[in-house]
């Protein structure tokens, strides 16, 4: 019984640890403030790898790559990146946003709402919250021959200078993580409390075991040295033979014997 309880336990204290570190980077995000891309004094290089960036969504500069994913030659989902702004202090950034294909309508929208000048000011509510992650080698290749394409940019040291290879990944709960982190170690710190108890509860039966000399069953004592075999059974989890072992030593019937087998801790240690 405590060797189960101990696996158990082990078995919990593993998933919570894995839980707990699955969720660790946006459970410790949660606990910070978010950094505001979009703030009076929004600095980008400010945004650490256990920081959410945050976002009002209200410009959008085109897209430059599109990722498809598929399953058995069928697709599955589909992601854009789209160039959005970005500040450092006062001074213009660029950097990359992944738009789920659900949102493609609303952001293109955006899209032209940035282009068009007769437009007047409006509020969109895309609120978009999440890492900033680096860009892989292939996706830079993209983003920075599209820019490049653009115009914008007298020489591609100043494209390279304002548009950082960072794109924002937006995570749909941002406040998820921080329960699902502690759920986690919860789960760790029980099941590793228990683990320990059980452990420490059968090293003290073994140790009084050990210091005992004689056991007592049905009202006779028996030198322990004489059960041992018994003992030895019941560990390797044999009880028909320690029974049989047993009721040949101290004359009980196998009925008798096997509950005290059933028994054998109380008697034993």
């Amino acid at each position: 019984m405590v060797e189960t309880v101990r696996k158990i336990s082990g078995v919990f204290a593993v998933f919570g640890l894995i839980l707990a570190i699955a969720a660790g980077r946006s459970g410790i995000a949660g606990m910070r403030d978010r950094v505001d891309l979009y703030a009076k004094d929004a600095r980008i290089s400010e945004v650490g790898f256990f920081d959410f960036a945050t976002a009002d969504i209200f410009f959008v500069y085109g897209s430059f790559a599109t990722k498809t994913t598929s399953e058995n030659n069928v697709k599955t989902g589909e992601k854009s990146y789209y160039y959005i702004p970005a500040y450092e202090g006062d001074e213009h950034r660029f950097i990359g946003i992944e738009v789920d294909e659900k949102e493609y309508r609303k952001f293109n929208e955006i899209y032209d709402y940035t282009w068009d000048e007769t437009a007047e000011f409006k509020e969109f509510n895309v609120r978009k919250t999440g890492f900033l992650k680096k860009m892989s080698k292939e996706m830079k290749e993209y983003y920075y021959s599209s820019l490049w394409e653009t115009g914008w940019f007298e020489t591609k040291e100043e494209m390279e200078k304002e548009a950082l290879p960072l794109y924002l990944s937006p995570i749909a709960n941002p406040g998820e993580g921080t329960k699902v982190m502690f759920v986690g170690l919860i789960a760790f710190l029980v099941a590793g409390i228990v683990f320990v108890l059980s452990w420490l509860g059968e090293r003290d039966q073994k140790t009084k075991a050990e210091i005992q000399t004689y056991v007592e069953i049905a009202g006779v004592k028996y030198l322990k040295s004489d059960l041992a075999h018994v003992n030895q059974c019941i560990n390797g989890q044999e009880r028909i033979f320690a029974a049989q072992e047993l009721a040949r030593i101290t004359g009980l019937s196998m009925d008798e014997a096997g509950k005290v087998v059933e028994n054998w801790r109380q008697y034993y240690y």
